[in-house]
């Protein structure tokens, strides 16, 4: 008898069925793409918005440290007149709206330059081992200061113990330095430095003694030796005399890979010179990269209004408020404010270049920064990239502004 074959259709998806179901695959995987594109994105932007406000903060307090030290003297304020600086390079000012070298199309055009002058403590104090007269024989160390006790040239010789060998070699010929037992003595001279054999903590030092100004003239010391001897153990300031630093935006060429320069904000510092700025590049430090924008604005009516070359709602600069003849124009803009607000007896800015000691005046700075890439998401145009950027400001009275000064 014959057998009859049953044949089975095989179990599984028919073709149709396959290609719907890439299609719904393929719309779901599309989906998932744009919400993973859109999360990326969002983690750049936020990465990118907090290393922006980072460095503006860095940036600011470093600004902030500066400028409360604008003016600041080791040396004794009363040496300072206006004679001591040139018209062209005083003690603080702004030069508004500078051109930047080799700005890129896609970057800043101009800054605000900002000079501040001050002396810069070092970030210790010595302790005086000998020297100056210390630890004299027949008389304790008071009495020495109080009698006034005759002094030689050996005087002129001190080992200060600086307690660590790290500082001991930032001592060197140029700087100054005070003894505490006796801050209206003078201020010494460095003329030459020596860090003993196997002590490495101490520095012998040959330092000449500059008195202090006198009035009337005639009564200055002649001599170069100190003017009475010391206490040993006396604590020992070591500084750096009249520094000058100038804070701008600099076109720095910092991946040697891309040929498009980062504009930066740069710290330049050096000794004061009447000739004007030194601009030595060893000197110079980079504060915050990708700046885009660094503006100062003054007030002396208490920040109902404020100064400077640039209008600082819009930061569109003004017509002829560029470099050092733009301050002058600033510095009229504030004798404005102070005819209808300033403080009596102190009307106006001319005529003396520490007028900022004795007018309590606002200082505003203003800090942008930008994205390290241009994204579309950042544009306000479809399709075309631009940076994302972010401004902070830091608002201020310096510690030494509005502080009576006399010559």
């Amino acid at each position: 008898m014959a057998r009859t074959l049953i044949f089975r259709r095989s179990q599984g998806f028919s073709m149709v069925e396959l290609l719907v179901a890439l299609v719904f695959t393929m719309i779901l995987m599309a989906g998932m793409a744009t919400v993973f594109k859109s999360s990326l994105s969002t983690f750049y932007t936020s990465g990118e918005s907090i290393a922006s406000a980072r460095r503006n903060r860095m940036s600011l307090d470093l600004l902030y440290d500066d400028l409360n030290s604008a003016s600041m003297a080791l040396t004794d304020i009363s040496q300072w007149n206006d004679a001591d600086f040139s018209t062209n390079n005083p003690p603080f000012y702004v030069q508004p709206n500078q051109p930047i070298t080799n700005a890129s199309a896609t970057g800043p055009q101009t800054t605000d330059e900002l000079y501040i002058f001050y002396e810069q403590p070092l970030p210790f104090e010595g302790e005086l081992r000998t020297g100056g007269g210390a630890g004299n024989v027949g008389h304790t160390a008071q009495e020495a200061v109080e009698l006034g006790l005759a002094i030689t040239a050996a005087d002129k010789q001190y080992e200060i113990d600086c307690k660590d060998a790290s500082y001991a070699k930032t001592i060197q010929a140029g700087m100054r330095f005070k003894i505490k037992d006796s801050m209206n003595d003078g201020y010494f001279n460095i003329a030459s430095v020596n860090i003993p054999t196997g002590d490495p903590t101490y520095v012998d030092i040959n330092a000449d003694l500059i008195p202090l100004r006198v009035s009337p003239p005639s009564l200055v010391a002649q001599s170069n030796l100190p003017t009475f001897k010391h206490i040993a153990t006396s604590r020992v300031v070591f500084y750096l005399p009249g520094q000058l630093v100038r804070y701008r935006i600099e076109m720095r060429d910092l991946d040697p890979s891309n040929p498009t320069m980062v504009p930066c904000l740069v710290r330049s510092q050096d000794l004061y010179s009447t000739g004007g700025f030194p601009a030595n590049p060893a000197q110079s430090s980079i504060i915050a990269e990708n700046v885009s924008g660094f503006k100062l604005y003054l007030s002396a009516d208490s920040g109902q209004s404020w100064v400077g070359g640039s209008n600082p709602s819009t930061g569109a600069a003004k017509g002829g408020y560029v470099g050092f003849p733009g301050w002058t124009l600033v510095r009229g803009d504030l004798d404005s404010q102070l005819a209808v607000s300033g403080r009596s007896g102190f009307t106006t800015t001319q005529g003396n270049e520490h007028w900022f000691r004795d007018i309590p005046t606002l200082v505003r700075l203003d800090i942008t920064t930008r994205s390290a890439t241009q994204r579309e998401e950042y544009s306000n145009t479809p399709g075309v990239p631009a940076y994302k950027q972010l401004t902070q400001s830091v608002v201020l009275v310096p510690r030494h502004f509005g502080l009576p000064m006399t010559y």
